[in-house]
Parts: structure tokens; sequence; C-alpha cells
């Protein structure tokens, strides 16, 4: 796929999931006993994939107000499925695959969109217990924009994008460490 294809696409997803956002009304629920914020690949423009990340951030820690969303979060428009998960408290020496969570509950929807199913993830945290890896669209240059959406997108379709990698990978890789070419992306995930 070329290049300039990956850009296209990438805004053009990055559209959709603000005005699904906006259709939903999230932010303003989620407003209500937190202070959202939209990250990753969509706030970057770095978007491959039908998948929305939301931090809420909360003052204090109270599960009782954030299960309370439940009930109204499914009664939202489009909303196909509500997931809840505790990794505040999930027990990481036996769960070793999910250590790179963050110390957060979690609550995850799908929206079905006529461009398809989307997933939205939303993590309730205070603001100093929840790594934000944030990368604004200005700290990207083209060259590196095209690399990570290129990288992002063949280990998306081939290589086990999610299992093995996730967004923060390519992103370190391309930003910090000049990864170019999928070979030198291989060698830096070894290197790791």
């Amino acid at each position: 796929m070329p290049n300039i294809n990956l850009i296209n696409e990438a805004k053009k997803l990055q559209q959709q999931a603000r005005q699904i956002l906006k259709e939903l009304g999230l932010l303003e629920v989620l407003g209500e006993i937190s202070e959202p914020k939209i990250v990753g690949s969509v706030a970057s423009g770095l978007i491959i994939a039908k998948d929305i990340d939301l931090h809420a951030y909360v003052k204090v820690y109270d599960l009782q107000k954030i299960v309370a969303l439940i009930p109204r979060l499914v009664f939202l428009p489009t909303i196909q499925k509500v997931q809840f998960s505790n990794f505040r408290e999930l027990r990481r020496d036996w769960r070793k695959d999910k250590a790179y969570l963050p110390h957060a509950y979690y609550l995850g929807l799908r929206s079905v969109q006529p461009s398809g199913e989307w997933k939205i993830d939303i993590w309730f945290a205070k603001k100093d217990d929840i790594q934000v890896y944030q990368i604004s669209e200005q700290d990207v240059s083209n060259e590196q924009r095209q690399t990570i959406l290129k990288l992002k997108k063949l280990w998306y379709i081939g290589d086990g994008y999610r299992d093995k990698v996730i967004s923060i990978d390519f992103y370190n890789a391309v930003l910090k460490h000049r990864v170019k070419t999928v070979q030198d992306f291989r060698c830096y995930l070894k290197e790791k």
C-alpha cells in the first residue's frame, strides 16, 4: 500500500473516530465523573485500526461511580457490548501477559457503525497512576508518520500486532531509535 494511502486512511479513520465520540456523547458522559482525554493513535493521527483510546482521569478511585456508568453506556446508540475489567487490583505476578496494562479500571465498548465495529478502550485512573505516551500530530514528521503507519499496518495484518507488539513499540522505535524498515524494527524488538 503506497504511503500516501496510509496517511489518507489514517486521517479518515481519525475523523470517523472523533465523529463516533461526538455522536455517542461519550466524553460528556465520562466528564460527569472524570476528566476524559482522547489519547493514543486517534490523538496522534497514527491510526490504522478501528480503535479509540480514552483516559478518564479521576481524583479519587470510586469503583461505584464507574460501575454506575455501565447501564447508561449500554443504552447509547450503536453500542453492542460493554465490558468491565479490574486491572487496578490485578495480581501481576501470575498474569505476566497483562503486566504492561495500566493499574486502572477499564471499560471496553464495541460500537457498530456503517464502517464496521469500533473498539473503544476507556481507562479510569489518577493522572499520576497511568503512563501517558502522548504524541501530538506536530511531533511526527511526514517521513516518521509514513514509517510508523507502514510498520503498524504490516504488523496488524500478519505479524501478531497486539499479541506481541503494542503501539508504543512502534513510536519508540521510529521516534527515538530512528527505525525506518521492517528489518530494523525486528532488530529493535530483539534488542528491547
